[in-house]
């Protein structure tokens, strides 16, 4: 009887471990200003956080798009900065597909 009750507190112990564990990476999300990523070494240019600029700034507009679906779909992006694009927020996100990146039309 008196392994089961062993078991059963070490059990609880490791499960109560668990949870602290799984706690901590929301603590440890990404932070993003604008394009950059804020680090302890202070910001750094990600594509990650540029597309996140590219979904936020697309919200404004009222347009009903994720930071998911322009991280998981490239196309998605393209669409959005080249309709977008000339927003001055966006200059360094859509640095390749803006209206700023085309030749002049004859």
């Amino acid at each position: 009887m008196r392994k089961i009750c062993d078991c059963g507190l070490a059990s609880i112990a490791v499960m109560a471990l668990v949870l602290i564990a799984l706690a901590q990476p929301a603590a440890a999300r990404i932070q993003c200003q604008g394009n950059f990523q804020i680090s302890k070494y202070g910001p750094i240019a990600t594509p990650y956080c540029e597309e996140e600029q590219i979904a936020r700034v697309a919200q404004s507009y009222g347009w009903k798009v994720t930071a998911d679906e322009v991280h998981n779909n490239p196309l998605k992006k393209v669409y959005v900065c080249q309709n977008l694009g000339g927003d001055n927020r966006l200059k360094g996100s859509c640095a390749g597909y803006g209206p700023d990146s085309y030749g002049p039309v004859h």
